[in-house]
């Protein structure tokens, strides 16, 4: 799971409704041009400029995920993503691949990103500029990234009454408070060996999860759905060990509560016949940003997104 900068050849597409399709970095498994058809459902529309934007997303072999911007002729476009399982290109206003970084008209571009095999989550920073590969736009509404793969340590003798969100009467009234948005963010990992594996416990999710989070969980539509997607190719996760590292940055002072934190963890995917999914498992180290929303009177993480 290292982090990687990589050169990726970008698409556009004119403002018309034609449909695009859309691979990943040059690799021995991204074809050289688009070969799914990419949605005008499925494609975003962004502002972009000098400060880097940092959009996340699932992406698969049926379905990719599109970002629309405005560009001046002369501009320079930079991105960077931490997954090397993806395939990107830029398309021009007059719908030519773009190779390089310099954007040659004026007018709308799209950034394409396809998975060539299974589901990917992906995470991508972008700018019109130098990228800076630490930041993240608080311009943006980030998209939560589906990842199974991010849980606290599994303690087999808890159980789902025990480990949900706090109970304390500050948790249900007045401002989120950083100590309590850690613990709503520990019930939720604590909650993924349930969620995640047998029993597959969607209801465990609504005590956990609100927003763009428990819809991405539960949807029961394999291509969007995390739960569905686990189930439909009989497949799991294990939970080994989770640990939040540091506090990098917390706000309640917004429209919407947010905490940024760095976390350990070690997961394995099971698949078919119980087999590990070595690419997919394993230790890793990252930076999430969880936005909380209330549900009921109960603060409850509402979307998330990784940013390093």
């Amino acid at each position: 799971m290292k982090k990687i900068i990589l050169s990726l050849i970008l698409f556009v597409i004119s403002g018309c409704n034609t449909p695009i399709t859309a691979p990943s970095t040059p690799s021995a498994t991204c074809p050289e041009k688009p070969t799914i058809a990419l949605s005008e459902k499925d494609v975003q529309e962004i502002d972009l400029n000098e400060q880097t934007l940092t959009k996340s997303g699932q992406a698969s072999a049926n379905k990719s995920i599109g970002y629309r911007f405005a560009a001046k002729s002369g501009q320079e476009l930079s991105f960077s993503t931490d997954s090397s399982d993806i395939c990107v290109w830029v398309y021009t206003p007059d719908n030519q691949i773009l190779n390089g970084r310099n954007l040659p008209q004026t007018g709308k571009y799209i950034v394409q990103v396809f998975a060539p095999r299974g589901y990917k989550t992906f995470d991508i920073k972008m700018t019109l500029g130098i990228l800076e590969a630490s930041s993240v736009s608080k311009s943006s509404t980030p998209t939560p990234t589906y990842t199974p793969t991010y849980t606290p340590t599994y303690t087999p003798t808890a159980t789902p009454s025990s480990i949900i969100t706090p109970t304390s009467p500050s948790t249900l009234e007045g401002d989120l408070t950083q100590e309590q948005a850690l613990e709503v963010v520990k019930g939720w990992y604590t909650a993924k060996p349930q969620i995640f594996a047998p029993p597959f416990d969607r209801e465990l999710v609504s005590k956990v999860a609100t927003g763009k989070l428990y819809e991405k969980t539960t949807n029961p539509d394999p291509e969007t759905g995390r739960i569905a997607w686990l189930q439909a190719n009989n497949s799991y996760y294990k939970y080994n060990n989770f640990e939040i590292r540091n506090v990098i940055d917390f706000s309640n002072s917004g429209r919407q509560p947010y905490i940024k934190l760095r976390i350990f963890e070690e997961l394995y995917l099971y698949g078919r016949k119980g087999n590990i999914d070595r690419e997919n498992s394993g230790s890793y180290q990252g930076e999430f940003i969880y936005f909380f929303a209330k549900d009921g009177g109960v603060w409850k993480i509402y979307d998330y997104t990784k940013v390093n």
